[in-house]
């Protein structure tokens, strides 16, 4: 499995993507935010507002520009999000004022957080027909990865360092990567599923007029919203439970084991039974640690909680990740992708918002907690079968 260069190549090029997504994403962001705060006078609103107003512009922006990629050569493509991501750095840590640094985010949550991973898990669902669900969770590696190393980094570095000079150092690292990247990517051959010229594909007009499509979000979509929700809120969840915080915290360790364990057993999963069957299992363990917070207050049961959490964060992205190739093949996998993505980002910025807002009105941290698990529990039986039924005649390429 993977012996051809070729697949080597695209298999290390996802890998370090995600892996570099790593300076767009929330949790490295959000180790300057403090830092930020104190240097421009902002409270902890304008802060958010900021931080806000950028992942949600970069969430539109992304429906476009992420199509691109299905019509761009992966190479070219790649040097200007890198390029763009690198600018993104070097404008946080020129930035003399606080409004800069919206722009600044938002070239971090754009390149970054978008699409930075998009370009490596479309890629790899694009080129990989065999064997595509265990290259997609090996590509996915990169996302664990980082959130297990960059913030022990920053967190080092910053005893030493002023935070301008670490999106400096980010920047220099983003385009020292771009030769490799450019190198690993360049000799890319045509995908395997167009050499056929295969009609089959669907475009995302098509997708816009698939039921299915519709139906299945709901389910793609639980996990990031859910967990999202509850590690924003995670201090109202160790009050909740009556943990210590720095209990929940260390309880993170055991969430990238088993995030990680998961990618890599969802993988062999999808190559042996396909995504479209792993679509009615995969949030179980994410509904049961939901409800656990509801029946139970133990300690012991903050790794449990972290550990089920951990298991659907890693099969979410490799099942999400193959079932869209599977379903709607791979020639327009770029623009439906972003469509996604743009949509899982509406829903990570609503989830704090709205779980705030229902705390802020008395509805407890564990009653919301059983009605998330409940969902989970429900959602992904009843709603999951609708992939398995045949999609519309038309598949006519737009």
């Amino acid at each position: 499995m993977f012996t051809h260069p070729t697949s080597r190549r695209l298999l290390l090029f996802g890998l370090l993507a995600t892996l570099f997504s790593a300076f767009g994403q929330t949790f490295f962001i959000g180790l300057f935010s403090g830092l930020w705060r104190d240097e421009f006078g902002l409270s902890n609103a304008r802060i958010s507002l900021l931080y806000s107003a950028a992942t949600l512009i970069s969430g539109g922006l992304i429906i476009k520009l992420g199509g691109w990629l299905d019509d761009i050569p992966l190479h070219r493509y790649t040097a200007v999000v890198v390029v763009a991501f690198a600018c993104g750095c070097v404008l946080i840590a020129l930035a003399p004022a606080a409004w800069v640094l919206l722009p600044g985010i938002l070239l971090l949550r754009l390149c970054g957080q978008g699409l930075m991973g998009h370009i490596a898990m479309s890629t790899i669902a694009r080129y990989f027909s065999s064997g595509r669900g265990r290259a997609l969770s090996i590509a996915q590696l990169g996302f664990p990865l980082g959130e297990a190393s960059f913030p022990l980094l920053v967190v080092a570095a910053l005893g030493s360092m002023h935070w301008r000079s670490l999106w400096w150092l980010a920047a220099l690292l983003l385009l020292l990567l771009l030769p490799l990247l450019l190198l690993l990517s360049r000799s890319v051959p045509p995908p395997e599923t167009q050499m056929a010229a295969d009609q089959s594909d669907a475009s995302r007009r098509h997708v816009l007029r698939d039921q299915r499509f519709y139906l299945i979000l709901p389910v793609i979509l639980a996990a990031p919203f859910i967990i999202t929700g509850l590690f924003f809120h995670q201090a109202a969840v160790a009050a909740a439970m009556q943990w210590p915080l720095a209990l929940l915290a260390s309880a993170f360790v055991v969430f990238a084991i088993c995030q990680v364990g998961s990618g890599l057993l969802t993988g062999w999963l999808i190559d042996r039974f396909t995504a479209r069957r792993l679509m009615r299992f995969y949030l179980f363990p994410m509904g049961s640690a939901c409800l656990l917070l509801w029946l139970q207050s133990s300690h012991w049961l903050a790794f449990v909680y972290m550990g089920l959490l951990g298991l659907s964060a890693g099969a979410n992205s490799t099942v999400s990740g193959a079932l869209w190739a599977e379903m709607y093949g791979t020639r327009h996998i770029g623009a439906i992708r972003a469509m996604q993505h743009a949509l899982m980002v509406l829903s990570t910025a609503a989830s704090p918002l709205l779980l705030g807002v229902l705390m802020d009105s008395g509805v407890d941290m564990r009653a919301l907690a059983a009605t998330m698990g409940g969902y989970a529990l429900l959602a992904a039986p009843l709603l999951g079968g609708v992939v398995m039924r045949p999609g519309p005649v038309n598949r006519s390429r737009q």
